[in-house]
């Protein structure tokens, strides 16, 4: 009887053993990063798997930038609720099947009330389905480097195989104030009106801490309290993700010490991207504002410099290779892992000799400091030997 009751304990360890290698790790985990730099400034367990919850809307947000950069969605653009739509769990807007509700609505109710109906609308709007919208969402996040992310639904709602991690999540923050600045009085709403009712955010955050920029909270039962926010003070920004928290207190409390600790270490901050004047007259249309408004904001002494201010006399190199085609090659596939990132720069394949033998360096020129050393960061994980070359 004793053996049989220790093959059976030796079983169920085993059997625990394999099915912890490919579970969820504990659930909390947090990351500091610069914004200008992308340096890292505190984290726990930050590329460990977790499931982002209501975070997911980011990248819903991020997709719904690109479409209306696209001209394929403007601020009255009617969103359809179909049944699917209209049958999402809490927290929602409550809307009907067969109803429509402007774009403009559906924007401000995916970042206010982190409405999941409003989410699998403007999926099966944008993609025609919400697995299909989840399909372009992963490989968004591929494009920008997020390795530890996967979507199936628009909306965070739970499945086995949405998860991410607080780094991805942080360097999905950078990515849309960086490439959709004149959107970045949007992540501040506070409330929006619809049908006679008022959403106030559920964001206490953006209220209890100076300079905090808001953006997105979350929270499922398998993934706890979660928050993603930029905080900008003294002419320094820093991004914060903390992923896990016990209660929303407690997260949001994390989050300010975080930020009191982190700012100190900050670089000046120096805005990477300028947004042009058809961009800005666009966000105008979906923010009840004006271009000019617009641009002042992002042209405060207190934002720093746009990229376009400073000299862009650095390279980075990110491999040296014996054939040409080879340099060319890798440059192709690093301007696909980076995207808009290098959006700007040449791609230069330079030759040198080196022993009596060409040798090709794949390098990417016209950069400032600051992007160089941020890029190289962003590349950790793809080639651990991209360099900034100084002018």
């Amino acid at each position: 009887m004793r053996r049989n009751f220790l093959r059976a304990c030796i079983i169920t360890l085993c059997f625990t053993w394999g099915f912890s290698s490919t579970a969820v790790a504990a659930p909390f985990s947090s990351i500091v990063i610069d914004a200008t730099s992308g340096r890292t400034l505190q984290q726990y367990r930050a590329s460990q798997s977790r499931y982002p919850a209501s975070l997911t809307k980011l990248m819903s947000l991020y997709i719904m930038f690109e479409e209306i950069e696209a001209e394929r969605l403007t601020p009255k653009t009617p969103i359809y609720v179909s049944r699917q739509a209209a049958r999402q769990p809490a927290s929602r807007l409550g809307l009907k099947a067969g109803t429509t509700l402007p774009a403009e609505i559906a924007m401000k109710a995916l970042l206010v009330k982190s409405a999941n109906d409003v989410a699998t609308a403007i999926a099966e709007h944008i993609s025609g389905s919400e697995a299909k919208f989840a399909r372009r969402m992963t490989r968004k996040a591929r494009e920008l480097g997020l390795y530890d992310t996967h979507f199936t639904n628009a909306s965070g709602l739970y499945h086995w195989r949405q998860q991410s991690s607080a780094r991805d999540m942080a360097k999905l923050a950078q990515a849309l104030l960086t490439r959709f600045p004149q959107f970045e009085r949007l992540w501040q709403t506070s409330d929006f009106r619809f049908e006679d009712k008022q959403y106030r955010s559920h964001n206490r955050v953006v209220r209890r801490l100076s300079g905090a920029i808001g953006m997105k909270t979350g929270y499922i039962r398998a993934s706890g309290y979660n928050i993603a926010t930029a905080v900008q003070r003294d002419n320094k920004r820093i991004i914060i993700i903390i992923m896990g928290g016990t209660s929303a207190e407690a997260r949001d409390r994390h989050a300010i010490s975080l930020a009191n600790r982190s700012l100190a270490r900050a670089q000046p901050y120096v805005a990477k991207t300028k947004a042009n004047t058809a961009q800005l007259h666009q966000a105008a249309l979906w923010l009840n504002t004006s271009a000019g408004e617009l641009a002042n904001e992002l042209t405060k002494p207190t934002r720093g410099m746009v990229l376009a201010d400073l000299p862009r006399d650095w390279k980075i190199q990110v491999g040296a290779f014996s054939a040409s085609v080879h340099a060319y090659s890798q440059l192709q596939r690093i301007r696909r892992v980076l995207g808009p990132q290098l959006e700007n720069s040449e791609g230069r394949a330079e030759q040198i000799v080196r022993n009596g033998r060409p040798m090709y360096r794949a390098r990417f020129a016209n950069l400032s400091e600051p992007q160089a050393f941020h890029l190289c960061r962003s590349l950790r994980e793809v080639t651990p030997s991209c360099l900034p070359i100084a002018p």
